[in-house]
């Protein structure tokens, strides 16, 4: 439902939002893509863009890195 307002809100930011098409998350959302943000200030970015009305989450991770990283190739996935 909020789509537009948060693409515009991303606009302001300087991003240029684009729907990610014929994907839904396992809830049922939308992804929206924000190509050329510039992102100086990650934690404060990651906030601004988390108390949009709208965004359930986003894909900064800067106020809580993740606890693994999972790399794959052609055959295997590592874990770090």
């Amino acid at each position: 439902m909020a789509q537009s307002a948060v693409a515009l809100e991303m606009i302001k930011l300087g991003g240029r939002p684009v729907l990610r098409e014929n994907f839904t998350t396992d809830n049922g959302n939308i992804i929206l893509d924000v190509h050329n943000l510039e992102i100086n200030k990650p934690i404060e970015l990651e906030q601004k863009i988390n108390n949009l009305a709208g965004v359930v989450t986003n894909g900064l991770f800067a106020i809580r890195p993740a606890n693994k990283i999972l790399v794959a190739d052609g055959d295997s996935v590592k874990e770090i």
